[in-house]
């Protein structure tokens, strides 16, 4: 019997020492990864969350290197290049004609975004930009932030980085986000004013509310997969938070994937200029986002200013608008009390 136990007492031990250098090597091979790499993250949002001025306001954070909407990029030339597409959707010809005006546009004249690092749409696709986000950081930078829309990655998460990314993410009010969108989508697709508000339904030919390739929620989706899959307690931030305690919101969000913050971060200059530095497509910024008025606040923007007036009413909305804050309200509800939370409702 003694001669029993010890032998049990001495696997028993070799199980434990195994175990530990399994978990050592596991420790040491992920924070090897994070070495090799660099610190990585995305901020996915869905459309008119406040996420461009936020990404702005990252972007003249020490050692930043920036991408603003490459799978957006990848997304429209995935549509516009699909003629089952194209014919499903009648009024993406809308859109494709306006971006091919903002190429052209970009191409004859003269800008400042000039050398920079903005590339033309035409380039991107998504195995492309797999492979360019899988690329060392830039000389003098310390960590990647990419910015993007969830829906325009859904169905592609096999094409996200094989590398270690941070995934967060940026929720807002339903209602606010409807009844923004609404407008955006009336300004794409009805630039002619051929319609009133109320008459003008934004899931009507649009791919972006109405494939049933697309979740009904992609934020919530992609958000679900990463807490399934990569992170159980990923980062989120909601945008009226940002709004009315930005200097607690920056810092928390920094020490969470590991920037290095400083005060001076909750202000930054105005204009445009600077975008020529950011990783993205050039006439979807520039150009098209810009006339459109997709990016122009967020692209002057200095600060983020408290919220003022009063909450759009789901009573108000159009009845398009209505059926998207819907759609957003689970998804909104279930992620709201994860998020990052101001030290006075902490």
């Amino acid at each position: 019997m003694p001669g029993i136990l010890s032998f049990a007492f001495t696997l028993m031990l070799t199980i434990v020492v195994t175990v530990d250098q399994t978990l050592h090597h596991l420790t040491m091979a992920n924070s090897e990864s994070t070495k090799d790499h660099g610190n990585r993250m995305f901020l996915w949002c869905s459309t008119r969350s406040l996420s461009s001025a936020f990404t702005k306001c990252v972007s003249f954070m020490e050692g930043a290197q920036v991408w603003f909407e490459p799978y957006t990029s990848c997304f429209l030339n995935f549509l516009f290049s699909a003629p089952e597409h194209m014919a499903r959707f009648p009024k993406l010809d809308i859109m494709k004609g306006q971006m091919r005006d903002a190429t052209e546009q970009m191409e004859n004249f003269d800008h400042y975004f000039d050398g920079g690092n903005l590339t033309p749409s035409s380039h991107f696709n998504y195995d492309w930009l797999q492979e360019q986000l899988e690329k060392p950081l830039a000389e003098g930078k310390s960590f990647m932030f990419v910015k993007d829309t969830a829906s325009c990655a859904d169905g592609f998460y096999d094409k996200l980085p094989r590398i270690p990314f941070r995934h967060t993410f940026i929720i807002r009010d339903p209602c606010k986000i409807a009844k923004s969108c609404h407008a955006m989508f009336k300004e794409v697709f009805d630039h002619k004013r051929e319609s009133c508000r109320e008459s003008f339904d934004m899931y009507e030919s649009n791919p972006f509310r109405n494939w049933d390739r697309l979740s009904r929620d992609p934020l919530y989706s992609l958000w679900k997969y990463v807490k399934e899959s990569l992170d159980p307690h990923p980062v989120v931030i909601d945008a009226d938070d940002l709004q009315n305690c930005p200097d607690q919101i920056l810092r928390m969000y920094c020490e969470a994937v590991g920037i290095p913050y400083k005060e001076k971060y909750v202000e930054w200059p105005e204009g445009d200029k600077s975008l020529k530095y950011c990783y993205g497509p050039l006439d979807q910024m520039v150009s098209w986002g810009k006339r459109k008025g997709i990016y122009s606040v967020a692209f002057a923007s200095s600060c983020f200013h408290p919220i003022s007036g009063e909450k759009p009413s789901f009573e108000d909305l159009t009845p398009d608008a209505r059926r998207y804050a819907e759609e957003l309200r689970e998804g909104y509800e279930e992620m709201y009390p994860t998020r990052i939370k101001p030290v006075y409702l902490s």
